[in-house]
């Protein structure tokens, strides 16, 4: 096989997309939902952190300064080496599957970028296959296809669309699209889907001609992977949603909703307009089934938002605030609130940075209004003693209550 080098020239995107990623263990590519993977690393069957990182480092490196897969693969091995790693397949396979996901992915996050800054200009694009014989059938139907930016096509279709894939998008301006007599499709786009199953049990559904793991925008899912995640899990039945929140519970994906969080946070504080609200979690199949089983209350989306605006208060210093996202995937306990009609989660650890004998609460709603609609919002972040959670008005749903 001739060696391959990436895409050539140093995309500062694409480099940027990378580093930002955070090395995280794993037992398989799936033990970590589609959309993660745009902030987190991980290396199916590689659980030592360290040659995680070293890996990473290897594959970023390769897109900075772009180097051939042979470089890649003489750090590969160092790294394997070092750890002592006894991965699966054959070295050749293996390799080349980690550079070209990763180099792959990398690239087309950053054309996503380039791309929707340029919008006014090119506010259309258009589907685009290799052209040769290792074209997928799906994707060779696909190919010519012409919608704006905006549309929702691309939420799930934006290349890449597997494993190997190497397809791409061309941005097209008003003129080149009526240049080129193309049309702009503007009806909702047929998707046919199939059920994905592993050892006989059926784990995802995705798309006709879309791998599992790859059924969203990378894009999309670098710049905002709150929102990509939670597209995908509203295409699920709740039995496979809640089976891929707990996929996403990843503690690096965490980080990465925090840091969303604290700019969110901050660009309200200075006045700017970042959005009406900002997912900072979602509540997993644990507390979901218990909801329904005894409260009798089902959600119609598992994303948990907290309004520019909240309606209660916020009553925790910043360092805790600020990482509101593992804290409410973190609980000891969840309960329901009888006369409210709603949610409370205890977050662990959140003791020693509040008033003495207090610990954190973080009351949940299911919001009918406002910028939360569909999803549960955050109406208040506060303190509570243990013996006030014990009331009867309380249910423990998940967990049990601090002492």
């Amino acid at each position: 096989m001739a060696d391959v080098q990436g895409f050539g020239v140093k995309a500062q995107g694409a480099v940027d997309f990378l580093k930002g990623k955070l090395p995280e263990r794993s037992l398989a590519w799936d033990d970590l939902a589609g959309p993660v993977h745009a902030k987190v690393f991980a290396v199916a069957g590689a659980t030592n952190i360290d040659l995680v990182s070293q890996l990473h480092q290897a594959i970023t490196s390769a897109v900075e300064n772009g180097t051939t897969i042979t470089e890649f693969r003489k750090q590969f091995d160092q790294a394997v080496t070092q750890s002592g790693w006894a991965y699966n397949g054959k070295r050749g396979w293996r390799t080349q599957v980690i550079f070209d996901a990763n180099l792959r992915s990398a690239h087309m996050a950053g054309r996503w970028t380039q791309m929707w800054s340029n919008r006014a200009n090119r506010p259309f694009l258009q589907y685009r296959t290799a052209g040769d014989a290792r074209v997928r059938p799906q994707h060779r139907q696909w190919n010519g296809i012409v919608r704006a930016i905006t549309d929702a096509f691309w939420a799930t279709f934006y290349p890449p669309n597997g494993w190997g894939c190497r397809c791409t998008v061309r941005a097209l301006s008003q003129a080149e699209v009526e240049a080129k007599g193309l049309t702009v499709a503007t009806e909702p786009f047929p998707v046919k889907t199939r059920t994905v199953e592993k050892d006989g049990e059926v784990v995802d559904i995705v798309p006709v001609g879309v791998d599992p793991g790859w059924d969203h925008s990378v894009g999309v899912a670098w710049v905002a992977p709150e929102v990509a995640l939670g597209r995908k899990l509203l295409s699920l039945p709740p039995s496979l949603r809640d089976r891929m929140v707990d996929k996403a519970i990843s503690p690096a994906f965490q980080e990465a909703l925090s840091a969303r969080w604290k700019a969110f946070r901050s660009a309200v504080k200075e006045g700017s307009q970042p959005g009406a609200a900002q997912i900072v979690g979602f509540l997993d199949g644990a507390a979901t089934s218990a909801l329904a089983e005894q409260a009798g209350t089902s959600v119609q989306s598992t994303a948990i938002a907290v309004p520019a605006k909240p309606a209660g208060s916020l009553d925790w210093p910043d360092d805790l605030l600020d990482r509101l996202p593992v804290h409410v995937r973190n609980y000891q306990a969840v309960l329901w609130d009888t006369e409210a009609r709603g949610l409370v989660i205890v977050p662990e650890d959140t003791g020693r940075s509040l008033k003495r004998g207090r610990v954190g609460t973080v009351g949940i709603r299911a919001a009918t209004t406002g910028p939360a609609k569909g999803a549960l919002e955050v109406t208040s972040v506060g303190q509570a003693r243990p013996a006030d959670l014990a009331a009867p008005r309380f249910t423990v749903l998940v967990g049990r209550l601090p002492k």
